[in-house]
């Protein structure tokens, strides 16, 4: 006890000489040391605390004991709440703070065994194995747990080395974050990263959430859970009486209860336990106990939300003022057992590998004091160690993806601008505007990326096998015809058959196509339209694909995609259908030639007219005037031949046209398309009903031979 009352005074003396430092933020060796040993102390300690619930209280009601006992041990065995940590830290000591994915995954194949790890890390490494890179292996795309809680709870050390550094922090985080996750739940990591690496100078944890909300979108589902639970807790204290279990019961309702929207995956999903944990953070009011008791009650994944808070209370006391009677080195050992990670942390030892705590704490500051080198600080000796001082805090800390408002799109947005309607249908429809799974609405609102809002796919999924369609489609259909030339097809996500298994050996029950077509509804019937291209190859291992799809402009008062559906349960999801082209005012002339477009020379009797769409001519709709002479063609002799499809229509001459210049009338109002729609009168005189073309005849066709 006299040598820790010793370090205390220490910590004390250079605590008061930091104080003077101004606009500049400084701190010692000695106390970088001693926060960064309390990071790894408390996040062990709470990361035992809660290990035996772990999972159970996942739903409307936390855990109703008063607390849980506490587990402190002399050998700390690791988990993934601090061994994918470890394996970060050795990639920094290796490859240094610029290293790349390539490096991340070298090390991760070098470092991470199968054994202990689950969701979101296990494909992640079962994709570098297949040859993929970060951000790859945690994107949308291939890693089906993308949203869950892996990326927040193997960052935390990022934001630690990186002390009075949100911005740093922040970046780095992300880098690493999405080895195995994506858009809200890296967003989750960001701000975990930036609460640690402020927690060095800012102990009142309700400012530092505060400040770590600058780190993420507006629109991030990980915001909207933050402000919420801020929000609560405000409300919550209004009568004095603070109650974490209200503010919980809260959490529970709109991120997993009756107003989630269907968007709460399961118990280690990345938003409803950073609720929990901020809301253990602002309940716990800064105290150690208090907070990690609270992180371990609320439940979902109370192990590892208790060893984050208890992580960053470990970086704001440092080991020297976490409780005594937790950190009592007769009770609480510096040993760290490393047990599945090979190598780590001399390489060609066997497993498991022992480490002080103490000494991954000096390995943690000499990375640190690096990072605020090389970040704008600076180094000044002290008589008992050295003092870093880092640049003018001020850094922004807005995430440059951020996101608009998503709304209808393209062709879709048009229509509805222009005051038609959208009707979305498909194979199996529900219109449920409580659940994105069940609201057909929802693949029209311009969400393209989930990432960032947490939005489910809607999907066909039903239950009972005997009422489930063999043919699944999607269809939009308009309240008037358009034009259209493509269409965007933003699948949705796969429901798996197992959580942990390597995703090439795992039968999807369904989520996707095996085959796919588009149709476009013309005179009432579902045609393919021609020359029809799709972008990419589908996939059954490639989640939320984007199939665009190209063909031959056609016109048509509805399109929809249509195929086999896929997987044991056969079902499709979709997250967005969106198609282009214009909207379709009616028929237009495209030319206007003389001859049939096919004879040469030219024969001047004929006239060939083409139109954009079908439509139905009749000789009288068709007016001939000699500009030279001033004199009508009598049309009463001559033939007028349509094609099938009525888009071009040839006018023979009873007589060879003389030399003249001419002019070409077609009565608009008479000309109209199977839409009963006009010909467009679109020339130089749109308000006379008539579509007038000149053209001149210069040469009489030489004689034949």
């Amino acid at each position: 006890m006299r040598i820790r009352s010793f370090t205390l005074l220490m910590l004390l003396q250079f605590s008061a000489l930091a104080s003077t430092a101004g606009a500049e933020r400084c701190i010692s060796s000695v106390d970088l040391q001693d926060k960064l040993h309390g990071m790894w102390i408390g996040q062990l300690i709470g990361n035992a605390a809660g290990r035996s619930t772990e999972g159970h209280y996942d739903g409307p009601e936390p855990n109703p004991a008063p607390s849980v006992p506490w587990l402190i041990k002399q050998v700390w065995d690791a988990d993934d709440d601090t061994d994918i940590e470890y394996v970060a830290l050795h990639t920094l000591e290796t490859y240094g703070f610029d290293c790349n994915t390539a490096d991340i995954r070298e090390q991760w194949l070098e470092h991470v065994a199968a054994d202990g790890i689950y969701i979101a890390n296990k494909q992640a490494w079962y994709l570098m194995l297949d040859g993929h890179l970060p951000p790859e292996t945690g994107s949308r795309t291939y890693n089906q747990h993308w949203y869950s809680i892996d990326a927040q709870i193997g960052t935390e050390t990022l934001g630690a080395l990186s002390p009075g550094l949100p911005q740093v922090a922040a970046d780095l985080t992300a880098r690493f974050a999405q080895v195995t996750n994506a858009g809200h739940a890296v967003h989750a990591a960001q701000f975990y990263a930036v609460l640690y690496s402020e927690a060095f100078f800012e102990s009142d944890v309700a400012q530092l959430i505060t400040i770590g909300l600058e780190a993420m979108p507006i629109q991030s589902r990980t915001t909207d859970v933050v402000t919420d639970v801020l929000e609560w807790h405000r409300i919550d204290l209004v009568d004095g009486v603070p109650d974490w279990r209200t503010t919980r019961s809260k959490l529970y309702q709109k991120y997993q209860g009756p107003d989630s929207f269907g968007r709460y995956y399961n118990w280690v999903e990345s938003t409803i336990n950073t609720g929990a944990t901020v809301l253990a953070l602002l309940y716990g009011q800064g105290d150690f106990k208090e907070t990690v008791q609270i992180a371990v009650l609320a439940g979902w994944d109370c192990d590892c939300n208790p060893a984050t808070a208890g992580g960053l209370l470990g970086i704001i006391n440092g080991l020297s003022q976490l409780p005594a009677d937790l950190t009592d080195p007769a009770l609480c050992g510096d040993q760290y057992l490393n047990s599945r990670r090979p190598g780590l942390p001399t390489l060609d030892a066997p497993l498991p590998q022992v480490e002080p705590i103490s000494a991954i704490a000096g390995r943690m500051r000499v990375l640190a004091e690096e990072n605020i080198l090389r970040n704008g600080g600076y180094q000044r000796n002290g008589r008992f160690t050295g003092f870093f001082y880092l640049p003018e805090h001020g850094q922004e800390l807005y995430d440059p993806n951020t996101a608009t408002i998503p709304g209808p799109a393209s062709l879709v947005a048009r229509a509805i601008a222009a005051g038609m309607s959208v009707t979305p249908d498909a194979s199996v429809a529900r219109y449920d505007e409580t659940s994105d799974r069940y609201n057909l609405h929802t693949i029209i609102d311009g969400v393209t990326d989930n990432s960032l809002t947490g939005h489910r796919p809607y999907s066909t999924y039903i239950s009972d096998p005997a009422q489930r369609p063999e043919t699944d489609w999607f269809e939009l259909r308009f309240s008037g015809a358009v034009r259209f030339d493509g269409l965007t097809f933003y699948e949705g996500d796969l429901l798996w058959a197992a959580i942990n298994t390597y995703y090439r050996d795992d039968q999807p029950r369904g989520g996707y196509f095996d085959d796919l077509n588009v149709q476009v509804r013309a005179d009432g019937q579902y045609v393919t339209p021609e020359n029809l291209k799709i972008s990419t190859a589908m996939s059954p291992f490639a989640i939320y694909q984007t199939l665009a799809f190209a063909f031959a402009p056609i016109v048509g008062d509805a399109i929809r995609i249509v195929g086999t559906p896929g997987g044991t349960d056969g079902f499709t999801t979709i997250l967005e259908l969106e198609p282009s082209g214009e909207l379709y005012a009616g028929p237009q002339v495209v030319t206007v030639m003389l001859g049939d477009g096919h004879i040469s020379p030219v024969d001047h009797r004929k006239l060939l007219l083409a139109f954009s769409e079908p439509v139905d001519l009749e000789l009288q709709d068709i007016q001939l005037t000699s500009l030279s002479s001033g004199t009508q063609i009598d049309l009463t002799s001559a033939t007028l031949l349509q094609n099938a499809p009525r888009r071009k229509a040839l006018l023979t001459l009873p007589e060879i046209l003389p030399q003249a210049t001419y002019s070409l009338g077609l009565k608009c109002a008479a000309i109209t398309d199977r839409f009963a729609l006009p010909l467009a009168d679109n020339d130089q005189n749109p308000t006379d009903g008539l579509w007038t073309a000149t053209f001149a005849v210069d040469a009489l066709p030489a004689p034949s031979l």
